[in-house]
């Protein structure tokens, strides 16, 4: 028997395309909804907007039920939540795991900012992860942490935010300090129960703290980030 019997295809790259898909479809039908009276158009243009609109909102609901299960595996339900973040780096897939962890928590910041319409790139978390510089034993987790969110921003992890979006943060720092609530929540010890609830206060800490944190994301300062993780963790 084949060993590919034994190592099911990695699904990650199949989401990917289906979350830009319905970004794209979103954003189309958005902009379609927003400006124009689809049922004033002659035929056919009425029919082929409406068709779209459909699309738009049938693909959405697909990949919202395909990611439900994986949600699921981060932030608490029928399997069992993700690692704390130091549990989980040097892991055997470590890099899958933490970009599932960051793709669903960092969509969950996003929601709870009020921003949902915000593309949360699955594939750049890992790559971020791939890109995190060589660690010792001795390397804090706070320094891991600091490391990895500056991997995430190069990354660019969140795309498609709106200057409207950007501003629903102060300094317009929604990119930095989404990331920072994220890694801020992966460093905490929480049950699976204090999960969801330890992610929004990492979040309104975040919010709290946005001025500081773009500030040392402009000036590159990961020793400073690092320092913020230091305080705020055993706040969470």
């Amino acid at each position: 028997m084949s060993r590919d019997a034994f190592n099911p295809p990695d699904a990650m790259p199949l989401r990917e395309a289906l979350r830009g898909l319905r970004f794209l479809l979103r954003r189309g039908g958005e902009t379609i909804a927003e400006t124009v009276n689809v049922e004033a158009l002659p035929k056919p243009a009425s029919d082929l907007a409406s068709a779209m609109l459909r699309e738009a909102g049938g693909l959405a609901r697909t990949v919202d039920e395909m990611t439900s299960g994986v949600a699921k595996t981060v932030l608490g339900g029928q399997k069992s939540p993700s690692a704390p973040l130091k549990d989980m780096i040097g892991g055997p897939n470590a890099g899958a795991e933490f970009a599932v962890a960051v793709y669903v928590a960092l969509s969950t910041v996003l929601r709870h900012l009020g921003a949902p319409t915000v593309l949360v790139s699955e594939a750049a978390a890992r790559s971020a992860y791939g890109n995190l510089a060589p660690i010792t034993a001795e390397t804090s987790v706070e320094k891991r942490a600091a490391d990895l969110t500056f991997c995430l921003l190069d990354a660019r992890v969140m795309r498609g935010t709106t200057a409207q979006e950007a501003a629903l943060v102060p300094g317009a720092a929604l990119e930095a300090a989404s990331i920072f609530a994220v890694m801020l929540w992966l460093q905490s010890a929480r049950s699976q129960d204090e999960n969801e609830a330890a992610l929004a206060a990492a979040t309104d800490m975040a919010v709290a703290l946005a001025p500081e944190i773009s500030r040392a994301v402009a000036g590159k300062d990961a020793s400073r980030i690092e320092e913020l993780y230091r305080r705020y963790v055993p706040h969470v």
